[in-house]
């Protein structure tokens, strides 16, 4: 008698070893290590100031709220990424000027100027195509590419036209990375 009492417990024991945590509910899910379950509260994720989350080891996965940002940040593994829940559409309206400049020994100049405030500097990728139509290429290309003063506040781009096609384009969008 003695043995089977041993027996279940032991298979009782074991069962417990593999078995889900549950806050909330009595049926967690089985693919979960830890299910939360409630219909009139959240969870609370720890809330630090930025000097102590920089301080921490990097440890991948690591999820914080800054209060310093008032953001979510978590840590890929070597650094701290802020994580965007939405785009703020007045990101994606920039305030700045396009200016197209004066022929110069066969240079057509274009300057463009992007004055909205960023959250860190950005990142700029510039691409561009050449030729006629809406899927165009061709054998020319851009001859010089400039990003001027990139910082927080904003950045110029200046793009010169070798060919003097006045068929250069410009578009910018923004990233969730970069923006506020």
């Amino acid at each position: 008698m003695k043995q089977i009492i041993l027996i279940a417990f032991i298979l009782i024991g074991w069962n417990a070893v593999y078995s889900q945590v549950g806050i909330g509910t009595t049926n967690p899910d089985p693919s979960a290590i830890l299910d939360v379950s409630s219909e009139d509260s959240g969870i609370l994720i720890p809330r630090l100031p930025s000097a102590n989350r920089t301080a921490m080891p990097n440890v991948q996965g690591m999820l914080v709220y800054d209060t310093d940002i008032n953001s979510f940040v978590y840590n890929d593994g070597t650094q701290w990424v802020v994580l965007v829940s939405s785009i703020n559409n007045s990101n994606l309206t920039q305030a700045g000027s396009y200016e197209t400049g004066p022929i110069v020994s066969g240079w057509q100049y274009y300057d463009v100027t992007f004055n909205t405030p960023f959250a860190a500097v950005p990142s700029i990728v510039i691409s561009f195509r050449e030729g006629d139509g809406i899927n165009n290429s061709g054998s020319n290309s851009v001859e010089q590419i400039k990003v001027a003063n990139a910082s927080v506040t904003g950045f110029t781009i200046a793009i010169n036209d070798s060919a003097n096609t006045n068929d250069v384009f410009i578009d910018w969008i923004a990233t969730e990375r970069t923006q506020n």
